[in-house]
């Protein structure tokens, strides 16, 4: 089922400033190890609604420049709406159309929960070496494909979908998520290919902790910006988050309903010469 860029609302896009605190912390651990300075020009690829900005402008300061682009008009909007920094522009783009970048003349770049969504990453790569300062760093954070059907939130919906009545209507590989993603060998082997110096690259566990189970729907619902549960017949998609949630309902705590994520953690560097 191919990504559709289209069906965001601004009800996903409000959803999502509202529920991505996980993201943002993602985003930040990211950020520390990419040694931002003062004066650093940075592009956010896929920004959503701006929450790190504030976070990048502490490191590059005044003097620095932040760009964030992201393909979901609604986003942007939140995005421009909050920004109160003269020195951060927020901007409708793809990762894979950054003509509007001269080249050499960024000294950062990353990606937080993006990659994973692009079909085409050897060309991104390419545009991303291309627009880099020698010795600039690309930071990306990713989930791996061989652990959505072991651990998360996506196993557990997918444990669903393979009961009766969806199992013969829904392929659960052909979930929007897994379309694009790959495994963590097969990410190495990306980097490798395109001549960037890997710096840093493991896996990392992360949580999630939510108090209602309508709550986590909705968290994916805008992190999928509409294309959540798409693998499911329309007929049977209400009917199927009804049982998801009853599903995470299961694994509730004292502390709430908690789960565990694995997400990839990689920092490469283009070359000096």
């Amino acid at each position: 089922m191919a990504v559709n860029l289209h069906l965001d609302t601004r009800e996903l896009a409000n959803q999502y400033d509202i529920y991505s605190n996980s993201q943002f912390r993602d985003g930040c651990i990211l950020l520390d190890k990419l040694a931002l300075r003062k004066g650093y020009s940075v592009l956010d690829i896929g920004c959503g609604t701006g929450s790190l900005v504030d976070k990048v402008l502490e490191y590059i300061g005044d003097t620095g420049r932040y760009i964030g682009i992201d393909p979901l008009s609604e986003r942007i909007a939140i995005a421009n709406a909050k920004n109160t920094h003269s020195n951060a522009d927020f901007k409708n783009g793809v990762a894979e159309q950054l003509d509007f970048v001269p080249s050499a003349s960024i000294d950062v770049v990353y990606l937080n929960w993006v990659f994973h969504w692009i079909a085409d990453k050897n060309s991104v790569l390419q545009e991303l070496e291309r627009i880099l300062k020698p010795g600039g760093k690309i930071g990306i954070t990713v989930p791996c494909k061989e652990l959505h059907g072991i651990i998360g939130l996506t196993s557990i919906a997918d444990r669903v979908l393979k009961r009766e009545p969806y199992h013969q209507f829904v392929r659960t590989e052909s979930s929007t998520q897994k379309q694009y993603n790959l495994t963590m060998t097969e990410w190495t082997f990306l980097f490798i290919e395109q001549a960037l110096k890997i710096e840093e690259i493991h896996l990392q566990v992360g949580q999630r902790t939510f108090q209602r189970s309508h709550e986590i729907t909705e968290f994916m619902a805008a992190s999928f910006f509409g294309n959540y549960l798409n693998h499911v017949p329309e007929s049977m998609r209400k009917q199927a988050i009804c049982d998801i949630e009853a599903e995470y309902e299961k694994y509730r705590t004292d502390f709430g309903l908690q789960f565990d994520y694995y997400l990839l953690y990689a920092v490469l560097s283009k070359s000096v010469s």
